[in-house]
């Protein structure tokens, strides 16, 4: 069973910062975008389970080799680096397809991508790729069952309220993955070191069946700029409020305390209390 996994680098939330003077970002620090660090340890738990090979691919400039360096030090047991400049202005639909079109000569059985990226979470990718290739696709994945006998994968996944939805799927298939698929995977000192001799395969453009030449971009982007800050609601005072009142007001935030009553009495009297105000309100009708 061969897996291959997309991997990307993102700017380290924890140290990264927004410049707002050069509109760069300062003390970035790259690192695997955690949901693919998911999608590569639940990829290396089913080798280890089911046989196979786990190939982690990802496109981006030269220092991308540093994350796809980690993932052979997590236990892949290949690396494929889509590098090259002319990659550098794709847009996502271009890049799905390209990395399709790798994806189509390896035979995989399995493709995992997260189900959105941690910086730019556009979420397209997975979706990108099995329509490029024709095949199933399922997202928000948060447990797979893989059946070799059938060749088909009973998959949980995530839908919205929190539940789960179960999927039966045949394959080779394409799983977009929830960050809490799998727990991340340690790696003994042996596979680290493992990783560290493994060769990292680079290929570019001209890599025969990628057709740079044919892909149209499908969007551009056009800036990226902060959000605007949101001005807090003030309330109009009532001009025929006291002094004390409109200072009252004032030091609530605008916000009126709303009247209310206390019933302190015994159960019985309170609750026929409760009734008549109800039907004093339209609440309930007499009849009720």
């Amino acid at each position: 069973m061969r897996i291959a996994v997309c991997v990307k680098q993102i700017p380290d939330p924890t140290t990264v910062k927004f410049n707002i003077v050069t509109g760069q970002l300062d003390n970035a620090r790259y690192i695997i975008d955690p949901v693919d660090e998911a999608a590569l340890s639940e990829a290396i738990k089913q080798r280890d389970k089911n046989g196979g090979k786990v190939v982690a691919i990802s496109l981006g400039p030269p220092d991308t080799e540093e994350v796809l360096r980690t993932c052979l030090k997590m236990g892949a047991d290949e690396a494929i680096h889509l590098r090259d400049q002319a990659f550098s202005d794709l847009d996502i639909s271009s890049t799905a397809i390209v990395i399709a079109r790798l994806l189509s000569k390896g035979k995989y059985d399995i493709v995992l991508c997260g189900k959105e990226s941690t910086d730019e979470g556009n979420g397209f990718l997975g979706a990108g790729i099995a329509e490029e290739l024709g095949l199933p696709l399922v997202t928000s994945t948060t447990r797979i069952d893989i059946f070799t006998d059938t060749n088909s994968a009973l998959v949980r996944r995530r839908v919205k309220g929190g539940d789960r939805e179960v999927v039966e799927t045949p394959l080779p298939a394409v799983f977009t993955v929830d960050s809490i698929l799998s727990s991340p995977v340690y790696p003994r000192l042996r596979t680290i070191l493992a990783g560290l001799k493994k060769s990292i395969t680079r290929l570019d453009a001209g890599t025969p069946g990628i057709d740079l030449q044919s892909i149209q971009p499908a969007m551009a982007s056009l800036g990226i700029s902060q959000p605007k800050p949101r001005l807090k609601k003030t309330a109009a005072m009532d001009s025929s409020l006291s002094a004390q009142e409109r200072m009252k007001l004032l030091m609530s935030g605008g916000v009126q305390q709303k009247k209310s009553s206390t019933v302190e009495k015994s159960p019985k009297e309170a609750a026929a209390e409760i009734i008549h105000f109800l039907i004093d309100n339209g609440i309930l009708t007499k009849e009720q």
